[in-house]
């Protein structure tokens, strides 16, 4: 934090506002990095007060990255997480003028186990940074956010699903507790329960349509990790 000069108030930070200002220049990416990196150039564009980190590692987790930290004044943070997820599809953009293959990225049940798991993480941050006197940062505000062309992950999972507790379906809620895979004995990397200490929303939006097809339309969900009121 030394010899940075913040002067933006965490509480001014709208991620709509950043998401807008990517929508008027970008309605494709070739990977997750390059979400990644054009989120942080519009949030630098946005508020050039503030600083971004990409790939933030906190000192007391070396194995932790946050995919992009924003540090405002008085030392408060707002960590977000990005998933990019696609289905195969070749298309060419109108605003760039670039054509984008698209690779399939399927295993929609990892993809959004992984992305309880972001909720999960900024939560832990949040609990971690929550108390002035004894960090260095202050915990304001955390953001997780899904882009994706699969309409898959609207639909949601069926009953009979392996992952249907983390399900991303449309206009639905996660509730605080614990969400597991419905074969508990599953051997899966990911077979740790994600439990979440807070209620959230389900809401996709459309974000773009690239080509009128098949995948040409682009869907993304946001959700806000809220400070603890100490």
């Amino acid at each position: 934090f030394e010899g940075m000069k913040i002067i933006m108030k965490a509480k001014e930070f709208n991620i709509n506002d950043v998401i807008d200002h990517i929508k008027a220049r970008r309605d494709v990416f070739t990977s997750e990095a390059d979400f990644q990196l054009e989120i942080g150039w519009a949030i630098k564009e946005k508020y050039p007060e503030a600083e971004v980190r990409m790939e933030y590692c906190p000192e007391f987790n070396g194995n932790m990255h946050i995919d992009i930290m924003v540090f405002c004044d008085k030392k408060q943070i707002i960590p977000i997480e990005l998933k990019y997820k696609t289905k195969k599809c070749n298309l060419k953009s109108d605003k760039d003028e670039f054509s984008y293959q698209l690779k399939n990225q399927g295993a929609v049940n990892n993809s959004c186990y992984d992305y309880l798991k972001d909720i999960q993480r900024i939560e832990w941050l949040r609990d971690k940074f929550s108390k002035p006197n004894e960090n260095e940062f202050e915990f304001e505000k955390g953001f997780t956010v899904f882009l994706t062309n699969n309409e898959s992950y609207k639909k949601g999972a069926k009953e009979a699903c392996e992952y249907r507790e983390f399900s991303l379906k449309d206009n639905s809620d996660k509730g605080i507790g614990e969400f597991s895979w419905k074969n508990k004995d599953n051997k899966k990397s990911r077979k740790t329960p994600i439990r979440l200490k807070d209620n959230y929303h389900i809401e996709w939006h459309e974000y773009s349509q690239a080509e009128d097809k098949t995948g040409g339309t682009f869907y993304y969900l946001y959700n806000e990790i809220k400070k603890l009121n100490v």
